[in-house]
């Protein structure tokens, strides 16, 4: 993803395997309306990368420096140098897609350091005729415990003729648009469903470092708090701002 002068980032993980699928089509009636001389948006799908299933190692689910043979860092790194992150799936059996739980599963560590680090991001879903919010609601709850600020969420719905309803994609379409370009435009910020998530993983992170001290155990979830410095803060919004004033 080419990025000239002060372009903005838009990277867009569409987690179903079809490139004109519903899922892809209502991400594209909201990127379609950002202006292309502002924003640079790039779209992954699950078929152009590698991601290898965990295999029980504990390595599978911890930042580890090692190259680890697939292409799980590319996608992790195109995700966290984008200015705005959208994430989609369909929703099969009330789910998610597999491919995108893998991509999770794989980057769960992240979920223990808020490793987003107050990004925008965007989940979008659509289903047939149910499961209105079993994707939107689980996916933005994830996104938060990663770090992400979730700024929008939207289901489009095949039987109540969503994806041909004009009125309604543009309503919809509308809202998000204009939460991306003030996102944007702004620094990486907390919220008070991320204050949560910070309050508990420190508690848990302290835990961590008792555990350190008395068993001389190296846990990467405490070293990247003491190496990042958040260990050393009482808010998020207290972190974040501290980060982006060097």
């Amino acid at each position: 993803m080419e990025r000239r002068g002060n372009m903005k980032k838009i990277f867009v993980l569409n987690g179903s395997r079809r490139k004109e699928g519903n899922t892809a089509s209502f991400i594209r009636k909201i990127t379609g309306n950002l202006d292309k001389a502002t924003f640079a948006v790039e779209y992954a799908y699950p078929q152009d990368y590698n991601i290898k299933f965990c295999d029980g190692d504990h390595n599978c689910f911890i930042d580890v420096e090692h190259d680890s043979g697939d292409d799980l860092e590319k996608l992790q790194n195109k995700i966290l140098e984008s200015d705005v992150f959208i994430v989609g799936s369909p929703v099969y059996v009330h789910s998610m897609t597999s491919d995108l739980k893998l991509f999770i599963e794989r980057s769960a560590w992240w979920a223990h350091t808020l490793r987003l680090g107050g990004k925008p991001v965007v989940v979008i879903s659509t289903c047939g005729s149910n499961g209105l919010k079993t994707v939107t609601e689980p996916l933005s709850e994830i996104m938060t415990f990663m770090g992400g600020n979730v700024i929008a969420n939207a289901n489009a719905v095949e039987v109540l003729n969503h994806f041909n309803n004009e009125i309604w994609l543009k309503e919809v379409t509308d809202t998000i648009v204009e939460r991306i370009k003030k996102f944007a435009q702004l620094p990486p910020m907390s919220n008070k469903f991320l204050e949560g998530v910070f309050n508990g993983s420190k508690l848990n992170i302290l835990e961590q470092l008792e555990v350190q001290k008395e068993m001389g155990v190296d846990l990467g979830e405490l070293a990247y708090w003491q190496k990042t410095g958040m260990i050393n803060f009482d808010t998020f919004e207290d972190y974040l701002t501290t980060l982006h004033r060097k």
